[in-house]
């Protein structure tokens, strides 16, 4: 039964929507529990080359984007409460198990299969926040489930390190994965579809597949920000190893977790400010356009060897990022050829394609730098990131 529509908005779903933004914190810590300087002490601990850290991040990025289409046309089917909830508790298992992992090949493995659940878990969720909430406010909610990453990873990156030190980096993975499986079981029994505002029919047609595959714009919208996508997601892995080697802060102290951290922590206000700006500036192509290049120039404060100057680029990335991805969700879930129950579909799409088209960058930068050092290795991410504005300079343009 649907909701009314004043009480849905107003009461009934700030639990459920407390539900869907803490399981998305639990799933984005996840993401990072495996960052450095976990990944030098798991190569360490396996004996395997340091220059093979990055395919523990790659892996685990490739399965996110090879299952993203998958998870949303499975949660067009049967519906994104069953598909996002069995996302999130395989995640939390694949996690929990993998310090457990005999081998280096297994626990690459073992973190494939957690990117799996994390594939499951994403485009459904942002379906769940479709249903609960009108169509002129899924902008903002998204921006918020945006936010919600940011925090979860910022808390990752700034208190994993410390728990990596003290405890051992199996200690840290299997800590992320309790936590995702708690919210879980409190997502579990709080997200009621009886409340849904707008309610989303199951089942998925090869007709509906085959339109939203064959849509120019959605795929020209994500192609943009490929390279972004693929520096900004690589960058935050390597940044307490950066902190330490190129910028010389004591691995004791604070220093390079808060430098790592806070890109994604400025995430928060990306998510936040990308509602407003999408709902004031009509032409989203040259917002999007403007981002990449930001972003771009934003890199070289890395190459200054300062901390100033390093936190002030961790903090333009972060926030640019998460302004410019929540875009990249929000835009076909606003367009009216796609249905409510297809949204999920289309950002699986959306997902997969700059997944798949940047998950090789962490492999590619982790290289780099054991060979040639950071200097290389952020001019490399640079061009990296404008490779792909062509798709946002010959975009349609998008009018309001």
């Amino acid at each position: 039964m649907v909701g009314n529509a004043s009480q849905v908005e107003g009461h009934g779903n700030g639990g459920i929507a407390a539900a869907i933004l803490t399981s998305r914190v639990a799933y984005a810590i996840n993401w990072y529990t495996t960052a450095t300087p976990a990944l030098s002490l798991i190569v360490l601990h396996y004996g395997v080359a340091k220059g093979l850290a990055g395919l523990i991040v790659s892996f685990f990025f490739l399965s996110v984007g090879i299952f993203q289409l998958p998870a949303g046309a499975l949660s067009s089917k049967y519906g994104s409460r069953r598909i996002a909830l069995n996302g999130l508790l395989i995640l939390s298992l694949a996690s929990i198990a993998t310090p457990f992992a005999p081998t280096f090949p297994v626990l690459l493995l073992l973190r494939f299969v957690a990117g799996i659940g994390a594939a499951f878990f994403f485009s459904p969720a942002i379906g769940l926040l479709s249903s609960f909430f009108s169509r002129e406010r899924r902008t903002g909610m998204i921006g918020l489930y945006n936010a919600a990453f940011s925090l979860g990873a910022g808390v990752a990156l700034l208190v994993w390190p410390l728990i990596v030190r003290s405890t051992g980096w199996q200690t840290g993975v299997v800590l992320g994965g309790l936590l995702s499986l708690g919210a879980y079981i409190y997502s579990y029994f709080t997200i009621d579809m009886d409340m849904v505002l707008e309610s989303a029919a199951v089942g998925i047609t090869f007709g509906e597949i085959y339109g939203i595959f064959r849509n120019r714009e959605v795929w020209m919208i994500s192609l943009g920000l490929v390279g972004v996508w693929g520096v900004y997601n690589a960058l935050p892995q390597f940044l307490y190893g950066y902190a330490v080697d190129f910028l010389g802060l004591n691995p004791s102290s604070l220093l390079p977790g808060i430098l790592a951290s806070v890109t994604l922590f400025v995430g928060l206000a990306g998510g936040l400010i990308s509602g407003p700006l999408h709902r004031n500036i009509r032409n989203a192509r040259s917002l999007l356009v403007l981002i990449v290049l930001l972003f771009t120039i934003s890199l070289p404060l890395f190459m200054l060897r300062t901390v100033p100057a390093a936190l002030a680029g961790s903090a333009a990335i972060g926030t640019l990022f998460t302004a410019g991805v929540t875009l990249t969700y929000a835009l076909p879930a606003h367009m009216s050829t796609i249905n409510l129950k297809n949204i999920p579909l289309v950002i699986s799409l959306v997902n997969s394609i700059q997944i798949l088209g940047g998950f090789w960058v962490a492999t590619l930068f982790g290289y780099v730098l054991y060979h040639y050092g950071y200097y290389v290795g952020f001019g490399a991410m640079m061009a990296i990131a404008l490779l792909f504005i062509p798709f946002y300079v010959f975009l349609p343009g998008t009018k309001k």
